[in-house]
């Protein structure tokens, strides 16, 4: 793989932070949108986002049966009392360059459910502590810091481009339980626990399939010029030359607004598949000068893009056929996943303004693996050491809405902290998400 587990030197990115908003956006690829929560095409008739039927009743736990992942519950809601546990949160919460509050205001509804309803841990309540990296490397050292001196039981993550600070954990023996990995150090670090692929995750995906079930010979791959978007880009151009595939790898600025000049690059080399590495603001403009070029290529585009608005504004004809990844396997028409339903019956209750349609999904996913984890500890709950220690040794452990997860740093050659990297591969069909594929274990597909 390429330097991924090397440190990259610090750049000046004050002047670049409008632009790096695209790549900000990229590095969430597939955790969002509508395919996290089950969207447009999860089945269901009513209510919520992801095909939810709305809670009529006072609490979330009178609502759910007893087949989602946490297993079976009292249906009477339990209030925690007693001395706080305090566990961090870092994430980048506002600015220019990228703001995900929907991150934590996922972990501050986890929380909410787990304090008001479940008990909280060994009847002991959660108190967050949010801090925002401001989009800084100094940021993500002083909101570490901060953890270190509250001295918090564990941190989640968010987003933390830079990572820097996830280092001054690891040094401390804090464990960091999941959140989107985005730089190296979140994925690779000894005491971090990712339950996502991320982006070496996604273009791993879209190079399997696009070689072994398109049979592609010749691919393009277009990405972000920016540290792990390069290495993931990178990952994938290893695993397609090594099946044969013919690979033309278009990096692009991170200070750009222009789409079509790359794209018309990589459609001139009259590609099998290209697959299209950017999100949020580059969706539509990379959709429809896919679509003005004409191209018959099979076309690759992360979840974010899947996003029901985006799709919309793009138009049909831009996207129909387009393929993404997503972290779920989506449920059969007329049914609904129990974790699914869980997720947007806590949201509706203690988060209401937040989307359940968005990136918060692995914020949420991410605080839930860890209760549970700390709930089975017992009288070890709120050691640091024995919560590293149960999260090491998981064996296709149940994640929450995910994949089951390992944590024992083989998964993902490379990365030893990606507990899980499996992605799914859909296609868009006439504005719903259709399952092309089941779970991708793309840590198996890694050259080394």
């Amino acid at each position: 793989m390429s330097n991924q587990t090397q440190q990259r030197p610090h750049r000046d990115w004050s002047r670049r932070g409008l632009a790096l908003a695209g790549a900000l956006a990229f590095l969430t690829a597939g955790l969002g949108a509508c395919s996290e929560s089950g969207g447009n095409n999860a089945g269901g008739s009513g209510g919520l986002p992801g095909g939810g039927q709305a809670c009529t009743k006072s609490s979330v736990v009178a609502c759910i049966g007893d087949d989602t992942t946490l297993g079976k519950i009292s249906h009477t809601p339990i209030v925690a009392k007693g001395e706080p546990i305090l566990i961090g949160m870092i994430n980048q919460e506002a600015g220019a360059a990228g703001a995900f509050p929907e991150l934590s205001g996922a972990d501050r509804a986890v929380v909410a459910f787990i304090n008001n309803e479940l008990g909280g841990v060994n009847g002991r309540p959660i108190q967050l502590e949010v801090c925002d990296t401001k989009f800084s490397p100094t940021g993500s050292i002083a909101c570490a810091q901060q953890m270190v001196e509250k001295k918090v039981v564990a941190v989640t993550g968010g987003i933390d481009v830079f990572g820097d600070g996830i280092k001054i954990l690891n040094d401390n023996g804090i464990p960091f339980v999941g959140g989107i990995p985005v730089s190296t150090a979140s994925a690779s670090v000894p005491t971090s626990f990712q339950f996502s692929g991320g982006i070496w995750g996604a273009f791993l995906a879209f190079a399997d399939y696009s070689a072994k079930n398109l049979k592609a010979k010749n691919v393009s791959i277009l990405y972000t010029d920016f540290g792990p978007i390069t290495d993931g880009a990178n990952t994938a151009k290893d695993a397609l030359e090594n099946l044969g595939v013919k690979v033309q790898m278009i990096p692009f600025p991170v200070i750009t607004t222009d789409y079509l000049t790359p794209i018309t690059e990589a459609v001139q080399s009259n590609p099998d598949a290209i697959i299209v590495g950017t999100a949020d603001t580059g969706c539509v403009p990379s959709f429809r000068a896919t679509e003005e070029l004409k191209t018959k290529a099979a076309l690759f585009f992360t979840g974010a893009c899947a996003a029901p608005k985006i799709l919309e504004s793009a138009g049909e004809s831009a996207t129909e056929g387009a393929y993404f990844n997503i972290e779920q396997i989506l449920p059969k028409p007329g049914t609904v996943d129990p974790d699914t339903s869980l997720y947007n019956f806590v949201l509706a209750k203690y988060q209401p303004k937040l989307d359940p349609a968005g990136a918060g999904t692995v914020a949420f996913r991410s605080s839930m693996n860890l209760y549970m984890q700390m709930k089975s500890l017992g009288a070890k709950a709120t050691n640091r050491a024995a919560i590293i220690d149960a999260f090491r040794k998981s064996v296709d452990h149940p994640s929450f809405n995910g994949h089951s997860y390992t944590c024992d740093g083989k998964d993902f050659p490379g990365l030893p902290a990606l507990c899980t990297s499996e992605e799914v591969i859909v296609q868009n069909v006439k504005g719903t998400l259709v399952p092309r594929t089941g779970w991708i274990d793309v840590g198996a597909l890694v050259v080394r």
